[in-house]
């Protein structure tokens, strides 16, 4: 069986200013126009890419990942879901 984790997504734009940092955490590259970024729930690495996130949330939290479905597997979706 395949588990398929959903992120909560808003889409609100912000400028580097709001988030305070010109670069992704995570690769280090400047964060361009118009590129989707979010941050760490496990820890506080700061704000990063979203494909960045994955890599770093599966690379150093799988264990709090697998918890966390665990906790979730038996909970119905929303509609929107």
């Amino acid at each position: 069986m395949v588990s398929v984790l959903w992120r909560e997504s808003w889409l609100k734009p912000l400028s580097i200013y709001d988030i305070e940092t010109k670069v992704c955490k995570f690769c280090k590259k400047t964060l361009e126009d118009q590129d989707f970024v979010t941050s760490c729930e496990f820890c506080d690495i700061g704000v990063m890419h979203d494909h960045c996130a994955n890599s770093h949330i599966l690379d150093k939290h799988k264990d709090e990942v697998e918890k966390k479905i665990e906790l979730h597997k038996d909970k119905r979706l929303h509609d929107y879901q």
